[in-house]
């Protein structure tokens, strides 16, 4: 019986694993490329939000019009994902040397009960505050968000309220109109995605 309920646990697994990188297929949907991240030209909505900065002040797309977004969806108490893919965003700020300022990374809570505006700006303070938004809301408009471009993440909170919540790691990037551009992950280079940015980037 232990054996059948091992297996069954496996099985949810996997499936929740396929949902988390659903957003990742969508990237096969475009054959061009743009160096060395997949285009998602026309096959993601373009930036639409109305949330809460980690100031405590309301913001939409509109807020971030002019710069090149990268928009990621997670939470400050996460113990992996996050911590690796915002410690590799700010090395790409990096590489952007002087273009840094002309993009800016918006860092979506999954878990907006923990994430106050507060808390999200102590997180990004690791680092790169400056090139850098936290954004929460209700959990309905997080839902939203996170529905429209088909991230998917969930929430697993025991009764000792030591929870976790599964997400992936896509990077949502946005030119300086709000259109989706690009699609990438923390496993992309992060000198081909400076590169990258670099082109959505007016001359």
């Amino acid at each position: 019986m232990n054996k059948n309920f091992g297996g069954e646990r496996n099985f949810s697994r996997r499936r929740l694993a396929a949902g988390l990188v659903i957003v990742l297929a969508m990237s096969a949907c475009d054959s061009t490329e743009q160096g060395h991240v997949k285009g998602v030209t026309d096959h993601l909505p373009d930036l639409s939000f109305s949330l809460t900065s980690d100031k405590g002040q309301p913001v939409t797309a509109k807020t971030y019009e002019g710069k090149v977004l990268l928009m990621y969806f997670g939470f400050t108490h996460c113990r992996e994902e996050c911590p690796i893919s915002m410690a590799r965003l700010t090395r790409v700020m990096h590489l952007l040397g002087g273009d840094a300022d002309r993009a800016h990374i918006l860092f979506v809570t999954v878990d907006p009960k923990r994430d106050a505006p507060g808390e999200l700006r102590r997180y990004l303070t690791q680092f790169d505050i400056e090139h850098a938004t936290g954004l929460t809301g209700t959990p309905d408009e997080i839902g939203r968000l996170a529905k429209r471009y088909r991230n998917a993440f969930r929430p697993h909170f025991p009764p000792d309220g030591n929870g976790d919540i599964m997400h992936g790691d896509a990077i949502y990037i946005f030119d300086t109109q709000g259109r989706a551009r690009l699609l990438a992950t923390s496993a992309d280079p992060e000198e081909t995605l400076a590169e990258d940015l670099r082109d959505l980037l007016p001359s």
